[in-house]
């Protein structure tokens, strides 16, 4: 088949900028990406309140393409309306077999696109939250409420993309715990299922996949506890048949990954509770090339924590962009961007250290996690602290940051004092396996 080509896509999902924040848009368009995704949280809103709030969004959307970005909006289609009295809630999720619900939704979701109509395109969200937490839905009552929105943005936005993400459709399947194996069996099964239904899929409906099987923690952690190899999906097989269907996009969506927290599962998450600093690159990586194998059209990343994980959302769009780039040579770059050519090569050494420990790595099982850089002499977190205090941060850096370098430092030092003191995530002390 040849050489896997550049990912047409590289994407990020975050939550729209602040005010405060607006320079992140640039640092994004510094690491490679193309492509935003925001979420249309107003569900979580009082009715009287959404005209404001999807007056923000707006333009949030607009700011964001102005600096050249194309922007999709994530539809929870899954949630009630929060309608008080409170100004912001949550009203949890329904199920799509109340048809009186499901008509309420699909109100909220024509007034969401109506008012975002300016938008790149729009995505129907399948679970988490979302699904029939009644258990009583099947992956054909998915489909068909999926093309109730697709209908809804071809009225309201006839020139923006759609695609439906398959992000933890086993919530149409009964319900079953994400800590259970049969969560995972039944996300590969109904994604499977999803992609086969008639009149969904095509030139104006596209796919996201969330190619849990390839890199997630939790689910190779239950698939090992069950003493069950995992079939990874999408295979290349399931790509090919997508393209001979016209279906577009194609993308993969491996959430959690950049900012190394597995919800539920991984514990401490360090960047949450100390707003750490964190490196995955080999773990990036991995999963960028298993996109480029698929030759899938795009891949998008997640942040929560922007400032903390700048790193990580840097390696991913490098690597996204070059098929070539290594785990090392990307930490060498990043060290080479905020710290002064004196001290690059000392950093490159500490960031790695501190990829030896990460949270991704100690959660995973053993037989699954990637080969250790070589750090040489440097074996302990004090000599590593020791030599970060030797590094002297750049005044003026080649592409904007979310924050300077001397803001930088001080997360890696408190990351490098939780790996001495051993607090590094693994599984969280309530997962507790369930055999198939």
């Amino acid at each position: 088949m040849g050489e896997a080509p550049e990912l047409q896509t590289v994407g990020i999902y975050v939550q729209p900028p602040t005010t405060e924040q607006a320079h992140y848009l640039d640092f994004y368009r510094g690491c490679g990406y193309n492509y935003l995704e925001f979420c249309d949280t107003g569900f979580g809103h009082r009715p009287d309140r959404l005209p404001e709030y999807y007056a923000d969004l707006a333009k949030a959307v607009t700011d964001a393409q102005k600096k050249g970005f194309r922007v999709w909006i994530l539809l929870l289609a899954g949630m009630k309306q929060w309608k008080g009295p409170d100004a912001t809630g949550n009203a949890g999720t329904f199920s799509a077999l109340d048809t009186e619900l499901l008509k309420e939704r699909l109100s909220f979701v024509r007034q969401a696109v109506r008012a975002l109509k300016h938008a790149d395109g729009f995505q129907f969200f399948a679970g988490d939250p979302g699904g029939d937490p009644e258990g009583k839905a099947t992956i054909a009552d998915c489909a068909a409420f999926a093309r109730s929105v697709r209908a809804i943005v071809r009225e309201e936005a006839p020139q923006a993309g759609f695609a439906v993400n398959l992000w933890a459709i086993a919530e149409w399947a009964g319900f079953p715990s994400p800590f259970s194996l049969t969560f995972w069996q039944k996300q590969v099964e109904l994604s499977q299922a999803a992609i086969a239904q008639p009149d969904l899929l095509g030139s104006d409906c596209g796919v996201i996949f969330s190619m849990d099987n390839y890199y997630r923690s939790l689910t190779l952690t239950t698939y090992a506890d069950a003493g069950v190899k995992p079939a990874p999906f999408p295979q290349p097989s399931d790509i090919e048949a997508l393209r001979r269907r016209k279906v577009s996009p194609v993308y993969g969506w491996p959430y959690f990954l950049v900012d190394e927290c597995d919800d539920g599962f991984i514990t401490p998450n360090n960047v949450v509770t100390k707003g750490q600093a964190g490196s995955e690159t080999r773990y990036i990586r991995a999963i960028v090339d298993h996109g480029l194998r698929l030759r899938l059209d795009g891949l998008v990343a997640n942040a929560s924590f922007v400032a903390a994980e700048a790193l990580n959302i840097y390696a991913f769009g490098r690597m996204c962009r070059d098929p070539k780039l290594t785990p090392g040579a990307a930490l060498d770059e990043y060290a080479g961007i905020i710290e002064d050519d004196s001290s690059k090569a000392a950093l490159g050494r500490v960031l790695r250290f501190i990829e030896n420990n990460c949270n991704w790595q100690n959660s995973l099982p053993k037989k699954y996690r990637l080969r250790d850089f070589d750090t040489g002499d440097l074996t302990t977190a004090q000599a590593a602290m020791d030599l970060l205090a030797t590094v002297v941060p750049r005044k003026l850096t080649r592409i904007v940051l979310p924050e300077p370098p001397e803001q930088y430092l001080p997360r890696l030092r408190r990351r490098l004092e939780t790996i001495a003191a051993g607090d590094i995530g693994g599984p969280s002390p309530h997962y507790r396996p369930q055999k198939p």
